[in-house]
Formats: structure tokens, C-alpha cells, sequence
């Protein structure tokens, strides 16, 4: 299992980012967050990587574990209100995680985010958000 992982990490690279995420549609992604920044008091980070490097497949690393990593590489908890989200792609294992800062939990506790998961997943279609 993990062999074939890294395989699938080894031969998706920069070219399937830009393949998923071209510039226009990164430039649409900015202007949403910036659009909904606006209505609420939260900040929202975007964050698509294709692939982990060796190492962090070595060690197994999760998409999961990754994002907690980007949320703090990117300062994401450093907010006024503790009210930082980090929306995280990891191409290669086709995994999307939310990283919410501590005063985001508190606001929506166990029930509002379970409603959150249940409308992205309605939304989009996808079933691919879970709830910890």
C-alpha cells in the first residue's frame, strides 16, 4: 500500500497542479475568499499541493498531518480571534482537509460542522469531507 502511494506521489508533479488549477481558476478561488471574508470575521487560506516529497511518504505522513503542518507554516492560526481556516488539497491522494482554528470550533461546536460537511458534500457532490 505504501509503495504504491509513493509511486502515485512520484509521478504527480507541478504539471497536474496547473492541470487542476490553472491560474484563472486560482485567480476565482481568491476572489470567493476575498468575497466571503467580507460577510464574516473569519480568514481563509488556499492551499493545493500535487504531491509530498520522499520524506514525508517515508514516513506516512497523511494528508491530514500535512495540513496541520500547512496551517502552521502558513501562520494560519495567527489571527485576532483565533478564527483562521485552512482549506488544504492534496492532489496525489485526492484528500481535501479543513484546519479551523480554535475559535472557529468554538463558534460552530460538533453539530455546525457536521451541517457544514453535509452542505460542501451536497454542494459539490463530493463525499469526500469527513467528520473527525
Amino acid at each position: 500500500m505504501i509503495i504504491r502511494r509513493i509511486i502515485k506521489h512520484l509521478i504527480t508533479g507541478s504539471m497536474a497542479q496547473k492541470a487542476a488549477f490553472p491560474a484563472h481558476s486560482l485567480h476565482a478561488i481568491e476572489q470567493a475568499i476575498h468575497e466571503a471574508e467580507a460577510k464574516h470575521a473569519g480568514q481563509v487560506r488556499f492551499a493545493v499541493e500535487a504531491s509530498l516529497d520522499f520524506a514525508a511518504l517515508w514516513r506516512n505522513q497523511t494528508a491530514s498531518e500535512r495540513a496541520i503542518d500547512m496551517f502552521s507554516q502558513l501562520r494560519v492560526w495567527d489571527t485576532e480571534h483565533n478564527n483562521g481556516v485552512l482549506i488544504y488539497l492534496l492532489l496525489a491522494d485526492r484528500d481535501v482537509e479543513i484546519i479551523a482554528d480554535r475559535g472557529i470550533h468554538a463558534k460552530l461546536g460538533k453539530a455546525g460542522w457536521k451541517e457544514f460537511v453535509l452542505k460542501w458534500n451536497r454542494h459539490f457532490g463530493w463525499a469526500i469531507l469527513k467528520l473527525g
